[in-house]
């Protein structure tokens, strides 16, 4: 597997069902704001794919990655065939981010099956899908896109050492970064490679807004929402946050984000004025994130878009 080189610096995430236009006008103004990616994760507004062939017509520079897309959702064929086109309309842009989906049984070696058909694929080789199933590209990117995992626990973390050229954490704190370095690096001794060929790219909520109290609860139901979830769960009580994510998750059953402990919000997020949020963000780079990915957190009866842009423009790389 040839080394991709690491992505580094400061990327945004776009997660809400944003109008067209404003989606479009976010990545550009991102763009010149001189974010570095930006990411999006598929939650049920759009097909990630096809709007980031779409974004890739309205950005010249800005690298474009799906954050992530669950294997569930697509054939492995569609998913070679999908990632190569926008690889090729976006010039080689394309960060194809790959997820396991639900937390069954198997579900990475089905990752790591997946991968491998991928890298053929897009070396233009002939291809198996881990359902058996023989097929070949018929148009090959110049380039293969880089391809990154989700990685919540210690095993993803050491498969994306493996065979991955990233990684993408979520709702973690700083300590969690340094943590995932270290399980990277061992995945990466037993496949044979070299650790520093993998970027840590990590997602950072973030809210900058006039009301510190409605950011605030913003970026708690937020939280509290994750907290319920069982496999995120998991990751907050390895991070000794087990408590409050206990409390967190009390309080979304409630619908009470106001209970949400401060602590808890504090360890997983960016919030406050401009100078706490960006002082947070390099927290995370210094604890190893290469890649630092600003995911605003819409505040509640505000416009979309406007919400989302106070936030990148208050945390902008060159602001």
């Amino acid at each position: 597997m040839a080394a991709i080189a690491r992505t580094t610096g400061t990327a945004f995430a776009l997660r809400d069902p944003y109008k067209w236009g404003h989606l479009a006008g976010l990545a550009r103004i991102g763009e010149s704001l001189a974010y570095r990616a930006m990411f999006m994760p598929e939650v049920g507004s759009r097909d990630v794919l096809a709007a980031l062939t779409g974004i890739a017509g309205e950005t010249g520079e800005l690298l474009l990655g799906s954050g992530v897309l669950p294997l569930p959702a697509r054939s492995p064929r569609l998913l070679a065939e999908a990632g190569a086109t926008v690889q090729e309309r976006s010039n080689g842009r394309l960060i194809l981010g790959l997820g396991t989906g639900p937390a069954v049984h198997g579900a990475l070696d089905g990752l790591r099956a997946t991968v491998a058909m991928l890298r053929g694929a897009f070396a233009g080789e002939p291809a198996v899908t881990p359902e058996g199933e023989p097929f070949r590209l018929a148009l090959v990117p110049e380039r293969p896109p880089p391809i990154w995992i989700a990685a919540l626990g210690p095993k993803a973390m050491r498969l994306a050492g493996a065979i991955a050229d990233g990684v993408l954490l979520n709702w973690c704190t700083p300590e969690r970064v340094a943590h995932a370095r270290q399980e990277l690096a061992g995945g990466a001794a037993e496949a044979g490679r070299d650790p520093g060929e993998v970027t840590v790219g990590v997602y950072v909520r973030a809210c900058v807004h006039a009301d510190a109290e409605a950011a605030w609860l913003a970026v708690s139901a937020a939280a509290a929402q994750y907290a319920s979830y069982p496999a995120y769960a998991r990751q907050f009580a390895r991070m000794g946050l087990g408590e409050g994510a206990g409390r967190a998750a009390a309080a979304h059953a409630a619908a009470r984000p106001a209970d949400v402990p401060e602590a808890f919000i504090r360890g997983v997020a960016a919030i406050g004025d401009p100078a706490d949020a960006r002082a947070r963000l390099e927290e995370y780079r210094s604890a190893g994130a290469d890649l630092v990915v600003v995911y605003p957190v819409v505040v509640p009866g505000s416009t979309l878009a406007r919400s989302a842009l106070t936030t990148l423009e208050a945390l902008a790389p060159n602001g």
